[in-house]
């Protein structure tokens, strides 16, 4: 896809170079334990506050970019006064930098382009943004949703160093080939980084933590499948690179568990891709090789990036643990593992998540990394989740 592709659509009467919006800033303080992200750039540092309630997946996508320290390194690669600034997709030189799958545009949460918010930048179709975002300069009223169609995705505001945002469009810009609005000296990304609930997580946390705010309660319970202990479920997927780096931890944790926690994991499935992997991850269950393949299967697509995104490929990585191509074929394709498929895509329907990893606790609560404010703080409020039903069962 070519710089203008990756580029929402620029209409010139929707500019006013030179000329900055008089709206209010929307510098103030965020709330405790909002999901923050803090940018260090070679013009300052600004903070972002994100909004994981009005743009789930929109916020888990774009917090997934920073935990991988995608946006490191970067540029502000777009400057326009009085509209935006766009970054996110590009190191120096103007080289594209490879991205996830395009996300879902959330624009219907109907949150108003205005000054300091931050947005998804797009090409023509609406569901294409993958990793580059823009900070409004003023209210961009052509890029809200409009009540038909789509606008464009809202997911974070500027809380502080805005003023940052005003010295890059300040910045003299250049045409670089087929670049337009190129700040003519380079403005970096140096870091991009949690702030807020991470950091207080890391810290111990708060005292509490608060549903709709540091996780989700599920609209309906669903049945576990011990009564008599606390389940906690993790939905992870084998092409997820968060659900690769919280297996550690998991593991790590799981030592420390107390015989009343039944935990145990699944593949969720909403796209063709995860029901390959779903299906595989069964097809080892029904082999008895899981024990042997599931790190190392995680290993080779996520940290190694090898090309397994078939059945035939699939079958060449198991030959590699001792299973025959026919044995794989066969389970693979087999009517427990398909059912199997198509539960798992049911528990994923049934529990919402945004993203994953995603831990649900006793099928109440719904623990995800924006709300939690990273992986590791996933866990802690798993233990508070934990310890609450705990004593609720002691109860009975």
């Amino acid at each position: 896809m070519n710089f203008r592709g990756l580029l929402f659509i620029v209409v010139a009467a929707f500019l006013a170079p030179g000329v900055f919006a008089t709206e209010a800033s929307t510098e103030k303080a965020p709330p405790k334990n909002v999901p923050q992200v803090v940018f260090e750039t070679t013009m300052g540092s600004f903070t972002i506050e994100l909004f994981p309630n009005e743009a789930p997946k929109t916020v888990a996508n774009f917090l997934a970019y920073v935990d991988d320290g995608f946006y490191d390194n970067t540029l502000f690669h777009r400057a326009i006064p009085g509209f935006v600034i766009q970054g996110g997709g590009f190191e120096k030189g103007m080289k594209q930098k490879a991205t996830r799958a395009p996300i879902e545009n959330e624009s219907k949460n109907r949150l108003k382009n205005t000054r300091g918010t931050l947005s998804m930048a797009r090409t023509g179709d609406p569901h294409s943004a993958t990793s580059q975002f823009f900070v409004n300069l003023k209210h961009n009223i052509s890029l809200d949703f409009r009540g038909y169609g789509f606008g464009y995705a809202v997911f974070a505001k500027v809380t502080e160093g805005i003023e940052v945002i005003d010295k890059i469009v300040e910045l003299p810009t250049k045409t670089v080939g087929s670049f337009e609005n190129v700040p003519a000296e380079d403005v970096v990304i140096l870091s991009a980084r949690r702030g807020g609930a991470r950091a207080a997580a890391a810290a111990g946390g708060p005292l509490r933590f608060i549903p709709g705010e540091h996780y989700v309660v599920l609209d309906k319970p669903v049945p576990t499948r011990d009564s008599s202990k606390v389940e906690v479920v993790e939905a992870f997927s084998y092409g997820c690179s968060p659900c690769y780096r919280i297996e550690p931890l998991i593991a790590e944790w799981r030592t420390n568990l107390l015989n009343d926690v039944d935990f145990w994991f699944f593949p969720a499935v909403w796209n063709e891709a995860m029901e390959l992997y779903a299906q595989a991850y069964y097809a080892a269950e029904e082999l008895n090789v899981v024990e042997k393949v599931h790190q190392p299967l995680f290993t080779a697509i996520v940290a190694e990036q090898k090309k397994i995104s078939n059945e035939s490929e699939l079958a060449d990585f198991f030959a590699g643990y001792g299973v025959t191509k026919k044995d794989f074929g066969e389970a693979f394709n087999s009517p427990s593992v398909k059912k199997r498929v198509k539960q798992a895509e049911a528990r994923t329907r049934t529990y919402n998540p945004a993203g994953a990893p995603e831990i649900v606790v006793n099928g109440k609560y719904r623990v995800d990394r924006a709300r939690a404010g990273g992986l590791e703080e996933m866990l802690v409020v798993v233990d508070y989740l934990v310890a609450q039903e705990r004593d609720l069962l002691a109860k009975q």
